[in-house]
């Protein structure tokens, strides 16, 4: 009752104060629907110098409205949005899906290098209907220059030192154009050890007194190589790249297995390694009469991974081949796309939890939107067979979703947004057929071959709004999901794991998303201050809680930049205990995150700069657990960490 009391004033405020102010359309460039998405979508875009390369890609995430962080120890860290995780939420890499081993669960890290890139797009809710089946969280797309449809601009050469806590990295990047050809090519390492904790945040079972000061098996290592060429031609383009990952990060889990001696907590080494080939070629071609463009991709990608375990090990691979084609249909009066797809997934196993399989997933999509209308309508619709074999079982079906949107301006100062969209996902090989001992989580999991496709119905509105120069904006949704998956652990155990069988419930997911911010002219420089709260809750239909549901969250947040190039960040961020928890579940207790960064760039010559960037994490040292984390009671987020990043550039 609270929370729809307080989601009602909320939107009181926001209708009630229209006034003759302006507010900015915002447009950005990206081909996931179309050729640019208006903001009347919900949209992030985090720029590359706010990203922070040693930490996972949730981690980067999190402080965002309406995104939470299912990590599994510094290393994994997989973006949930608006409380839908696994492949709800789907990663791509320029536009293209990531299909490695991180969409089977949630122990598993995503093999996406984050040095290197130019930005981030997050769009929430179903609106990528279109790009994906069974996307009903949203699309993180990680956007670089590895393949460029256009001659570089920006050729450099640039080298990048980061310095950690108990750690280090560097960075080797070279963009250049010869002979017309654009070469791309960077090569990384990451090295981090274990993390330090708060006082009081962990304790030996042993040794109820003694408190750990750091958490065993919490180190990462990591080594990205990228090697890109691309053909800008006036015909379209054409590019090849090849990306190579290998690397290892502990079993966090698994800490209170450590022993006072060196020698003793060596032989409890516990440890996943990762390896990832992948080859995509990519391109388009805009000389045909039959249609405005034509853009094509096909992806080869092979992930390893092999975990060690107290108790043996398992290895699991995943061959994934996909080929895509997007026809730009464009008219006078409306934007018009058309996508096909095929996608094999081969996941040979050995002694995993999962016996080999294989997936098999075809789909059309066609995407329209109105053009010089003074609103803006578009749909979208997918449809798609999807089959799921093992040695012994074999699951298929064809699933149909379809969304649409309306977004219209009133006046200068608001824009309002209304959206509906029925989105179908067939389970995973892991709902499926899970079958043994998963050591990583400590549970033995059972899939279900006879569940039926979760199915969502979506309610999404917006609201952007300018009054005196304070821009306001306002996202409210409700989702209703039909047979929605989850794992649940059970009272029992099996080969001293907790058991834990997949299974299907109808659920409810609802919440908001509210942000204010206002930019001040102050001295040389500009200010901003922006304020943001969101909160959702997870309700299954017997009023039950849905497991690893993240508390509200509120951010308050400074920017200044000023004309000598320097820039300071200020993060508040409380986020509130979490007692709407399931029965497997326990409560999670407030906390406060105070971060600081500060960034400097210095011309050395017409050519050659010099940029620096410090930083400093959980600056009070609290205990921090997340509660969308498998493992929060084992693995508490790490405490006061400071950081450095020195990177020397020249330009071409």
């Amino acid at each position: 009752m609270y929370k729809n009391t307080f989601l009602f004033f909320l939107l009181c405020i926001c209708v009630n104060q229209v006034s003759g102010e302006n507010i900015t359309d915002v447009d950005v460039s990206s081909p996931i629907f179309t050729n640019s998405i208006n903001e009347a979508k919900p949209i992030h875009i985090l720029q590359n110098e706010e990203i922070k390369t040693n930490q996972s890609l949730g981690d980067n995430l999190k402080g965002l409205s309406g995104i939470s962080n299912a990590d599994y120890g510094i290393a994994v860290g997989q973006p949930a949005i608006r409380g839908l995780s696994g492949n709800r939420t789907r990663v791509f890499k320029d536009n293209i899906g990531v299909n490695d081993l991180s969409q089977i669960s949630g122990d598993h890290i995503i093999n996406v290098d984050l040095n290197n890139i130019s930005h981030i797009e997050i769009i929430k809710g179903p609106s990528s209907i279109f790009s994906h089946g069974g996307v009903s969280g949203g699309i993180v797309n990680i956007i670089s220059d590895a393949i460029s449809k256009s001659k570089f601009t920006d050729e450099k050469i640039r080298f990048d030192y980061t310095s950690v806590n108990n750690g280090f990295g560097h960075n080797f990047l070279l963009k250049k154009n010869l002979y017309n050809t654009n070469i791309f090519f960077s090569i990384n390492n990451q090295h981090l050890d274990n993390y330090s904790l708060p006082d009081g945040s962990l304790f030996d079972e042993d040794h109820p007194t003694k408190e750990k000061s750091s958490l065993a098996n919490s180190d990462f290592k990591n080594q990205n190589i990228n090697l890109g060429l691309s053909f800008p031609r006036a015909w379209g383009y054409l590019g090849i790249l090849f990306e190579n990952t290998d690397g290892v990060y502990g079993l966090p889990y698994h800490a209170e297995e450590e022993e006072e001696h060196e020698e003793e907590e060596e032989a409890h080494r516990l440890f996943t390694r990762v390896e990832s080939e992948t080859y995509t070629i990519k391109g388009s071609f805009n000389k045909s009469k039959y249609f405005n463009s034509l853009e094509y991709s096909f992806t080869d990608s092979n992930s390893f991974l092999k975990e060690h375990e107290e108790d043996g090990s398992a290895s699991l691979d995943n061959n994934s081949k996909a080929l895509a084609f997007k026809f730009n249909l464009d008219d006078d009066l409306y934007e018009k796309r058309l996508l096909l797809q095929y996608e094999r997934i081969k996941s040979p196993m050995t002694g995993a939890y999962l016996p080999s399989s294989n997936a098999y997933n075809k789909s059309i999509s066609y995407f329209l939107r109105t053009k010089s209308k003074p609103f803006v309508l578009d749909f979208a619709g997918r449809y798609e067979t999807n089959s799921r074999d093992s040695t012994y079982q074999r699951y298929g079906d064809t699933a149909l979703s379809f969304g649409t949107s309306y977004s219209h301006k009133i006046g200068n100062s608001l824009r309002y947004s209304v959206g509906y969209a029925h989105v179908s996902r067939s389970p995973s090989i892991a709902e499926l057929f899970a079958s043994g001992s998963h050591g990583a989580t400590q549970r033995y999991e059972r899939g279900n071959m006879n569940m039926s496709r979760e199915v969502s119905r979506n309610i999404d509105l917006g609201l952007q709004y300018n009054i005196n120069d304070i821009d306001i904006n306002l996202n409210l949704y409700r989702n209703s999901i039909n047979g929605y998956i989850y794992l649940k652990d059970e009272a029992t155990t099996t080969a001293g794991k907790t058991d834990a069988n997949w299974s299907q419930k109808d659920a409810v997911m609802q919440g908001y998303e509210i942000s204010m911010s206002r930019l001040f002219n102050i001295g040389d420089g500009e200010l901003l201050v922006t304020i943001s709260r969101d909160d959702i809750s997870g309700v299954f239909e017997d009023d039950t809680y849905i497991p690893r549901i993240n508390p509200a969250k509120n951010v308050l947040s400074f920017e200044y930049e000023n004309t000598t190039n320097d820039i300071f960040n200020l993060d508040f961020v409380y986020t509130e205990s979490q007692g709407d928890m399931s029965s497997i579940e326990t409560k999670t207790n407030s906390h406060i995150d105070l971060n600081l960064g500060y960034s400097k760039k210095i011309t050395l010559n017409s050519n050659r700069d010099l940029l620096i960037n410090l930083y400093g994490n959980n600056l009070l040292n609290k205990t921090m657990r997340n509660h969308a984390s498998l493992v929060k009671d084992h693995v508490p987020l790490p405490g006061a960490n400071f950081g450095v990043t020195m990177s020397l550039q020249h330009m071409f």
